[in-house]
């Protein structure tokens, strides 16, 4: 609406010339409301002359810089403060402020080898500033734990594994670790196992730490190998033998795990691995069977009338439902 006769502007009206000339003089929001234009037609419309809003720079407003803070100069020119701040170091006029302190070659000093609230305490400045000058100078925190790396310790870098060489000089692994890559030193492990047929058939037929005993590497090693092969692991020489009869197969599912290992003297992971084996569910009073005349009536109606009307749970009434294949009920 046209705030001037409350009548709203026509749509395309074309742009005169002493409009264009005021671009850029006042905000767009203010020119919108005296042009009875949109904020938006009003901003397109600078862009398109190439008319910026950042008001130039004058000599007189230049004097101004440095001469007080820059809180006080953005109010007196009406500008944002951060114009003020980048007009003021692209001049290269020193800050201005009147708790402002240079800081002392022995003030320095302290960064870094005293905590930031001691060193604020004894120069007079602010935790924020201390730290503030710390950061930007690049100097650690003060740790009364750190010890620097000694040209000894360097020199042992990538001659050994670093969680080896971590626990000979006192230090943490990621500490090793970040010495050693900012030095551009390669890790110090041993090459990579070259497995051989003789070897490969140690894996499965005993546990993995005797495997790896006679291999000669780590237990991790031969059981990610033996993982990467899919060869079962080692069960040992009572069960890893014997097979299972028809009769102990009809057991799984009927009833719990531990009921089923009791009866047939095996234990309880040996009945669980062959059921979910064999995709057996477990055997389970709450959960009940689906019939066909239950499944008819899945999408007939919304879930949850069919839940109460089956006595289950409307998400195992959603989930039969998805897992059929079937889509909801919509209303016609």
């Amino acid at each position: 609406m046209n705030r001037t006769n409350g009548t709203a502007p026509p749509k395309n009206r074309p742009w005169t010339p002493d409009e264009d000339r005021l671009l850029g003089t006042k905000p767009d929001r203010a020119l919108a409301r005296k042009f009875g234009r949109t904020t938006a037609s009003v901003a397109a419309r600078r862009h398109l002359k190439h008319i910026s809003l950042i008001k130039k720079w004058r000599p007189e407003d230049d004097k101004l810089l440095g001469g007080r803070p820059d809180a006080q100069v953005a109010m007196l020119l009406k500008r944002p403060r951060y114009q003020v701040a980048y007009r003021r170091r692209q001049l290269g006029i020193a800050f201005k402020h009147p708790d402002y302190k240079q800081w002392k070659p022995g003030e320095i000093a302290m960064l870094g080898n005293h905590p930031d609230r001691k060193v604020a305490e004894l120069t007079g400045r602010t935790v924020k500033n201390v730290r503030h000058k710390r950061l930007k100078l690049g100097i650690p925190f003060f740790n009364p734990e750190f010890h620097p790396w000694t040209r000894a310790e360097d020199e042992l870098l990538g001659t050994m594994p670093d969680a080896e060489l971590a626990e000979r000089i006192g230090r943490s692994v990621v500490s090793v670790l970040k010495r050693r890559n900012r030095l551009g030193i390669p890790n110090g492990s041993p090459a990579r196992h070259v497995w051989t047929q003789k070897q490969l058939a140690l894996l499965g037929a005993m546990s993995d730490r005797n495997a790896a005993e006679q291999i000669g590497c780590p237990e991790y090693v031969a059981t990610f190998k033996r993982r990467s092969l899919n060869i079962p692991a080692y069960v040992g020489p009572k069960t890893s033998c014997v097979s299972w009869k028809e009769d102990e197969l009809r057991l799984l599912g009927m009833m719990p795990d531990a009921e089923v290992a009791r009866q047939i003297g095996r234990s309880v992971l040996a009945v669980t691995q062959r059921r979910e084996l064999l995709y057996i569910p477990k055997a389970d009073p709450k959960l009940r069977g689906w019939t066909e005349d239950e499944e008819k009536l899945l999408g007939t109606r919304p879930d949850r009338e069919i839940a109460q009307q089956l006595n289950r749970t409307l998400g195992g009434v959603s989930h039969h439902r998805v897992r059929l294949k079937i889509p909801p009920w919509r209303p016609r």
